[in-house]
């Protein structure tokens, strides 16, 4: 009932929500008559959000668009997305992101920062989260469970600036700087029932990673927030080392490959893959292992419920808006917002190549809704839910299961 009443909350908002130009509000049928790139443009929302990661949240979320393009109609508005949130897991969560494209799209940078403090969870490192531990609280009451739960609070700032060297294709550096301290195991007592369970105790989490690294970018999707159509493909590496400030020694390499198709009308079938790879003699902390789960990647598990040096991914999913027909009925103006969506994931870490089979993907599977805030910026709330299909070990035999409710789409 709590969703329901959230649900009807944002969509109330969402119809309230005109677009607003240089300071003149203007509503979804002049938007497509603006002037050149005369724009900029702030969205605001509450932050009313969910996902097994945080729990509720209540805060503030939004984007800004603006143009760096000197009136170049080819060249994609720049935005920068920001959240501040508390949660009622009793977290703290600021972060932003940006795309920013430049001089006619010659130049463009793209990155994240934030600072988090929450409770987390380490599952250790494999692709069956085998971990079993038993958490005594001070009553002496003991429960099972196959991660072990602690708190931290951490830093991470990761720009990338890229140089346009053909049509579509960007190449350039990026520098990764993330700093994990204040660790702190939340269960006073505790103890592993498993053999397995204690080579958890050996993978570092705390501590400072810091790369540096080039990322080469093909980008021909029709809009960076919510494609219709074309592909954004990414190969970065990042090289830490301690001269670099890293209390760490490693080498990254990631393929990211999205592709998006317009079967028919606003619907679209979106794809995505992913490749991950860790190169190192040495450990390698929690945080930069390749990691499965999240409100944004392979939903339905807790983000890092399957973590190890190395990572292949699939993911599908179905969009269909179904504002189809428009009319003048008043019911259509709320019937026009909305849409559906369908998908399924599946991803496989390993420690080593030799390591990976068929056969031990681990699979998800879910469906939501779209709620569209204005037509101009294709801002959708996505309202999701998600079922893990691989179950935990034998003695914690539980399915994980998430709602998601955030702004944006997942990918």
């Amino acid at each position: 009932m709590k969703i329901l009443t959230i649900c009807i909350l944002v969509l109330s908002l969402a119809l309230l929500k005109e677009t607003s130009v240089n300071g003149q509000d203007l509503d979804s049928s002049d938007a497509s008559r603006l002037p050149a790139r005369e724009f900029k443009r702030i969205d605001i929302f509450p932050a009313i959000s969910h996902s097994p990661e945080t729990n509720l949240t209540l805060g503030a979320v939004g984007f800004l668009y603006f143009d760096l393009a000197n009136d170049d109609q080819a060249t994609p508005l720049s935005n920068v997305e920001y959240v501040g949130v508390y949660t009622l897991n009793q977290q703290i969560i600021l972060e932003t992101r940006w795309e920013l494209f430049m001089n006619q799209s010659r130049w463009r940078s793209r990155g994240e920062a934030f600072f988090n403090r929450y409770p987390d969870r380490n599952y250790g490192m494999g692709n069956d989260a085998g971990v079993l531990i038993v958490e005594v609280d001070d009553e002496g009451i003991r429960d099972t469970l196959n991660y072990l739960n602690f708190n931290s609070d951490r830093i991470k700032f990761s720009p990338a600036l890229l140089r346009q060297i053909r049509p579509n294709l960007y190449f350039g550096m990026q520098y990764n700087l993330e700093s994990l301290y204040h660790l702190r195991i939340i269960p006073d007592q505790y103890y592993f029932i498993n053999a397995d369970s204690v080579r958890i105790q050996s993978l570092p989490v705390d501590g400072v990673r810091s790369g540096l690294g080039f990322q080469l970018l093909y980008d021909t999707r029709d809009h960076v927030l919510n494609p219709l159509k074309g592909s954004l493909v990414e190969l970065s590496n990042n090289y830490y080392h301690r001269f670099l400030g890293s209390d760490y020694r490693f080498t990254t390499v990631t393929l990211h490959a999205r592709q998006y198709i317009n079967t028919i009308r606003n619907q679209t079938l979106a794809l995505r893959s992913m490749g991950a790879m860790k190169f190192t003699k040495d450990e390698i902390p929690m945080r930069a292992l390749s990691r499965v789960g999240g409100n944004k990647f392979i939903r339905g598990y807790f983000q890092g419920t399957f973590q190890d040096y190395h990572l292949t991914a699939f993911e599908v999913e179905y969009r269909l808006p179904l504002w189809l027909q428009p009319t003048d009925a008043k019911f259509w103006k709320i019937w026009k917002r909305l849409g559906l969506v369908g998908f399924i994931s599946a991803a496989q870490v390993f420690h080593e190549p030799s390591d990976f089979q068929i056969r031990q993907f681990n699979v998800a599977v879910g469906g939501g809704m779209r709620i569209l805030f204005n037509p101009t910026s294709r801002i959708n709330l996505r309202i999701d839910y998600a079922i893990g299909l691989r179950r935990g070990p034998e003695a914690y035999d539980k399915r994980q299961s998430g709602f998601y409710f955030f702004l944006g789409e997942a990918f």
